[in-house]
């Protein structure tokens, strides 16, 4: 039986033999899950044992792919990085099912690299940070963005284009990569939430001006076409548009979208949920639509983060994801990520880099 990560149930009814009819009781509860990351992030074994991302995609074969930002190797011994410790910018992606979990990087664990790597392209580094993607007919359709380094400090980067690859869904072996054109066009960031529904797949992003604080959301549209992306159009707020100049922010969503962000069909409801990206940073809010291309409405803030060591520590907390794929008792499984602006203390304290699993009510996104 597959091994599942819930602390209570979610519907309790409660019927009488002779007491009048009672409405079913849903418990609306938000559930913390320290199990989960601790099987996708084990502290011995000199795996992985810190990252951000947390960007999964179910494989549709029992299996599940998290997908890692910059990632810490090396064991951890009550919260402390034990020598060697390694990290790595870029992506690693790891598999889990009920059974075992196993990592995929290029070189050892002691001096890791990307498992996808950008071409050279001069002295600046540069480095794919994971989008989103689908898995249809035993083919991986990933998205990630390409970074290169621009400044100092935490926030030194800048974004340079976005690639989709194809990958055999089975052993992850990359097959092509594709350059897509309008992220360099329109200035969106896509990618970072890709929704397979019916014949089309939904291709989301962000265009943000960190200037004005204001993170607009986007999306295009293709179709699988002899496995491939073909056939890509825009909504230019009214309709869909071959040319991605014409792209327009899609209508109701009021919140500026975080960076990485998803969009999940639960309840035949389209849910948008994403983390405020400027100034409640620790909220967390949803949206939902009858369309996937909106507009969106319903806000919901559906939990603000506490984090008990969040000043000691200097933490940020950013980029809520949903992981569709575990449902329990009508609750979805969500994290979030956690990052400190202290860089010399993200080098020993192994649990200020790691993100923090919860299991969500659907009805706390959904109900009107």
């Amino acid at each position: 039986m597959k091994q599942v990560y819930v602390f209570a149930i979610a519907l309790i009814a409660l019927v009488g033999c002779n007491s009048p009819k009672q409405e079913a009781v849903v418990d609306t509860t938000v559930e913390m899950d320290s199990v989960f990351c601790n099987r996708l992030l084990p502290e011995l074994g000199g795996g992985v044992t810190g990252a951000d991302g947390a960007i999964s995609i179910d494989l549709k074969d029992g299996r599940s792919m998290f997908m890692w930002g910059d990632s810490f190797f090396g064991d951890v011994v009550d919260d402390v990085r034990q020598p060697p410790v390694a990290f790595m910018m870029g992506n690693v992606f790891t598999t889990i099912d009920d059974k075992e979990i196993k990592n995929y990087y290029q070189g050892t664990a002691q001096a890791p690299r990307s498992y996808i790597e950008p071409d050279s392209t001069g002295n600046t580094p540069t480095w794919y940070w994971p989008g989103h993607g689908f898995v249809k007919d035993g083919v991986l359709y990933l998205f990630m963005s390409k970074f290169n380094k621009e400044g100092d400090g935490p926030f030194g980067f800048a974004y340079e284009r976005c690639d989709y690859f194809i990958l055999d869904a089975k052993t992850l072996k990359v097959l092509t990569k594709t350059n897509f054109p309008a992220a360099n066009e329109n200035g969106v960031h896509y990618g970072h939430a890709v929704l397979e529904d019916g014949k089309y797949i939904y291709v989301y992003g962000t265009l943000s001006d960190n200037k004005a604080f204001t993170a607009d959301v986007h999306v295009a549209r293709c179709i699988v076409e002899n496995n491939a992306l073909a056939n890509f159009e825009f909504w230019d707020g009214s309709n869909w548009q071959s040319d991605a100049k014409k792209s327009q922010k899609i209508a109701g969503i009021t919140q500026a979208v975080s960076e990485q962000f998803n969009v999940v069909k639960l309840h035949d409801k389209y849910i948008l949920v994403t983390q405020d990206r400027f100034k409640n940073v620790k909220d967390i809010y949803s949206f939902t639509s009858d369309k996937p291309q909106g507009p969106f409405g319903n806000e919901k803030l559906i939990y603000t983060i506490n984090e008990p060591n969040y000043e000691t520590d200097s933490m940020m907390t950013y980029n809520t994801m949903v992981h569709p794929q575990y449902i329990k008792n009508d609750k979805v499984l969500m994290c979030y990520n956690v990052n400190t602006y202290d860089m010399e203390k993200v080098w020993v304290k192994a649990s200020v880099y790691r993100p923090r699993f919860f299991w969500m009510p659907i009805s706390n996104m959904i109900k009107e």
